[in-house]
């Protein structure tokens, strides 16, 4: 988060040229830490799937709730 601001400010105190490369590495920067969170959003519920997954079969029968 720290680098993606420092991209953020560096693109506001140069001027055009440079403005748009700090930009385009900032998006970059933006598109990685969405890509970690959403890794990190299903390595959380994973388990919980493989659980469920497992009663399941385990139990022979599935629920319409399940």
């Amino acid at each position: 988060y720290v680098h993606t601001l420092y991209l953020g400010v560096q693109s506001r105190w140069h001027g055009t040229p440079g403005q748009r490369h700090f930009y385009w590495r900032l998006m970059f920067e933006s598109a990685d830490i969405n890509m970690l969170r959403l890794l990190e959003a299903f390595l959380k519920s994973a388990p919980q799937l493989v659980l469920q997954l497992s009663i399941m079969i385990h139990s022979n029968h599935i629920l319409p709730l399940q």
